[in-house]
């Protein structure tokens, strides 16, 4: 029980919806398994395969975030690519829907340069304002396994003193601004 409260808000309300659908796609299956159509049951069991496997990467990735969260470093990172897309250049009529915000940077950790990339999500923000591209900016990422991390746009790394102020505001733990909050106000 204790493991479910600590789950995001966002991860909470995705898997309720698949447990629904889940619960709704056995019972199909179940109670009409004689009488429905060979495409009824392939859909069903579409809905089943697919459920499990959504709440399983929901729950691994809220549990990226928190081991994050639990053993951080800091280093700096430059943007390599910033999408914000034009919500106009969705077209619905033939299938191509607005793309989230997405952001590719790379940093070094441990003389190694990593590169990741992620759309905008409930844990994390990208700004529909383009950041500027030519300074670095603060990456927060796990010790044990580096490529789990986030470019932090709200840390622009303007001059050498800013690494250190940041890792001085970090040691007493992540501040509140770093993530969105877990639950609505």
């Amino acid at each position: 029980m204790k493991y479910i409260l600590e789950l995001q808000e966002g991860t909470k309300v995705k898997l309720i919806i698949l447990i629904f659908v889940l619960f709704f796609s056995f019972y199909y299956v179940f109670k009409n398994y004689k009488t429905a159509h060979l495409q009824s049951k392939i859909l069903s069991l579409i809905g089943i395969v697919g459920s499990i496997w959504l709440m399983y990467y929901e729950i691994n990735k809220n549990n990226s975030v928190e081991l994050l969260k639990r053993n951080f470093e800091l280093t700096t990172g430059t943007i390599e690519k910033y999408l914000v897309p034009n919500i106009k250049g969705a077209i619905p009529s033939v299938g191509k829907g607005a793309d989230h915000n997405y952001i590719k940077y790379s940093y070094e950790v441990n003389d190694k340069t990593e590169t990741n990339s992620y759309d905008e999500n409930y844990f994390i923000k990208i700004p529909d304002i383009k950041p500027n591209l030519n300074i670095p900016y603060l990456v927060i990422y796990e010790k044990t396994n580096p490529l789990n991390s986030f470019i932090l746009l709200n840390y622009p790394i303007n001059n050498a003193d800013d690494l250190n102020r940041y890792q001085e505001k970090f040691s007493h733990g992540i501040p509140d601004d770093t993530f969105k909050k877990e639950t609505a106000e």
